[in-house]
């Protein structure tokens, strides 16, 4: 039956106001997965209110109003999936850098960690040397006392797509070790950070001590920059996963780790493509003395300015994508 304009809006206008509102929350990319039948359910009366006032309201502003909302909800409903490699373009051209950014407070503790485990294992062996035999393999301590590095003549016994392909699984393995031991109320990835770091510290401090600092700074100078970069952001993301588990906020704790757990997810997914460049570049220029020691520098320079460049400028333009409902 027909009913008074009046009337109509008066019945109907809280559910139309709470649609709207949903479709504000999943344009922002906010929207909780047990929101999405309320929002499908809603579309469906303001469907059915649409019809009503095309019926016996047509021409008003109650049935524009409607029509563009029904419109708009349609849209976010059953938005068509895009093209697999425009999206994974989508996806490093804007969501990866903004997802860093976003995370900007977690990658910079992830970085004051890691120089803290540097720092510490440093200060140990080059204060007390025989601190040395617990912090440096006895494999590494092995060859630093012939004054070789471990690397020298690596090319000669393997081929650099072997190594490099080696390296590529081994840079994954840890990176994804310090994101997903975050799940250990973050303790985990501080430990991982701390750990690498003390690692890292004590055999750079050990080849000084023993006269190969130049040495080591000659193999890690082209690949160092950049690959140090992922495992700090990989920190990040972890240490934003504790938090999470620690503090959820309003959420349930379930429903926060799922929501902010797959930004963090994107972090160490964006990453990806980088550890395989990168590994290239440590199997194929770092090893030996085919490339001087100043092009490894510059390369290294230019390539960890280049990540780094693209991840703080990336995105900055246009307003940040959905994410679809359907």
């Amino acid at each position: 039956m027909a009913s008074s304009l009046p009337a109509f809006v008066a019945r109907r206008r809280p559910d139309w106001t709470a649609l709207e509102a949903l479709l504000t929350r999943q344009r922002a990319g906010t929207l909780r997965l047990e929101e999405l039948r309320t929002l499908d359910v809603l579309y469906r009366r303001a469907a059915a209110d649409l019809a009503h006032a095309q019926t016996f309201h047509p021409g008003t502003d109650v049935h524009r109003f409607l029509n563009q909302l029904c419109a708009r909800a349609y849209a976010a409903i059953y938005q068509p999936p895009r093209e697999r490699w425009a999206a994974l373009l989508a996806f490093f051209r804007q969501d990866f850098p903004r997802t860093l950014r976003a995370h900007g407070a977690f990658v910079a503790a992830s970085a004051g960690l890691f120089l803290l485990g540097i720092l510490l294992g440093a200060v140990v062996v080059l204060l007390e040397p025989r601190g040395a035999e617990l912090l440096v393999p006895e494999n590494l301590r092995d060859y630093i006392s012939r004054k070789q590095l471990w690397t020298d003549g690596l090319l000669s016994v393997t081929p650099p797509g072997a190594v490099a392909s080696g390296i590529a699984t081994n840079n994954l393995t840890v990176t994804i070790a310090t994101f997903a031991s975050g799940l250990l109320l973050g303790l985990g990835t501080v430990f991982m950070l701390l750990n690498n770091g003390v690692h890292l510290g004590s055999v750079a401090a050990l080849c000084v001590h023993e006269g190969l600092g130049a040495k080591l700074f000659d193999f890690i100078a082209a690949h160092g920059p950049v690959e140090l970069s992922i495992i700090v952001i990989a920190g990040g993301a972890g240490l934003r996963v504790g938090q999470t588990l620690i503090a959820p906020g309003e959420l349930p704790r379930g429903q926060a780790l799922m929501l902010r757990g797959r930004e963090s997810v994107k972090l160490v997914l964006g990453c990806a493509p980088f550890l395989a460049l990168i590994a290239v570049v440590e199997g194929f220029i770092s090893p030996g003395d085919f490339f001087p020691g100043w092009v490894k520098a510059s390369l290294g320079l230019a390539l960890g300015a280049l990540f780094w460049g693209y991840l703080l400028r990336a995105g900055n333009a246009g307003p940040r994508a959905g994410v679809a409902a359907g």
